[in-house]
């Protein structure tokens, strides 16, 4: 069974929520969100990734800046303004939380680029009723984060600074790690060295992935005319 096919035997309802308000202190005066990353604002990738995956009823963009929150025009994300981005993480979470009527929220972080639908809708097809879904790669936790409606009341009420990590130190048996062999497409962006390093080698595999191709096609046409 595919994770495609999983997702509609449970027929459940997911919404996504993209936390796009943080202050990126470590990517200097520039909003890290706004920075170009193979022709687009980095946060551009993950908002256009989920508005195109079907899977999701409802597309939160939880935003700050009106710069950032602009980026979702043209697109089917709903734009929620946080004014209280000082609160840290957990003012994205609750406006998210607040806004969605789903049986699970699915929060993304806007700064992975390189994060796809097919590992999305493996995160998704792992969502149990009173559970936590999260992606393990290289032996480490990483997002998104996939939280069962049962976890709701503790989502809105996260204190200054903290996270969603609280809540599955409280629900350890909650945890359902989702492993993947991928480390690459989790990679996320926090200083401008990061993402001058991150394109510099998606760069370079798109070139070898063009050389690879091309003595596929030579290959194929000689197969072809003997």
């Amino acid at each position: 069974m595919t994770a495609d096919t999983d997702l509609q035997s449970k027929r459940m309802t997911y919404d996504a929520i993209l936390m796009a308000s943080g202050f990126s202190r470590r990517f200097g005066a520039r909003d890290k969100l706004l920075q170009d990353f193979r022709g687009k604002p980095l946060a551009l990738h993950t908002l256009l990734l989920v508005c195109g995956m079907p899977e999701f009823a409802n597309v939160f963009f939880v935003a700050a800046s009106p710069e950032v929150a602009k980026l979702a025009e043209g697109t089917r994300a709903r734009v929620i303004r946080n004014n209280a981005p000082e609160r840290g993480m957990c003012e994205s979470i609750r406006l998210g939380a607040e806004a969605s009527s789903a049986e699970f929220y699915c929060f993304f972080q806007c700064d992975q680029p390189l994060l796809d639908a097919p590992a999305v809708r493996k995160l998704l097809a792992a969502a149990k009723p009173g559970a936590i879904a999260e992606p393990v790669a290289g032996g480490r936790r990483r997002s998104p984060s996939l939280f069962s409606k049962a976890f709701r009341e503790e989502l809105l009420s996260l204190r200054d600074g903290e996270g969603g990590s609280i809540i599955k130190e409280r629900h350890g048996d909650a945890v359902v790690s989702v492993v993947f062999d991928d480390v690459a497409i989790f990679a996320d962006i926090d200083t401008p060295e990061g993402l001058l390093q991150l394109e510099t080698k998606n760069e370079r595999i798109i070139a070898r992935e063009d050389v690879l191709r091309r003595e596929i096609n030579a290959i194929m046409a000689e197969i072809e005319g003997d």
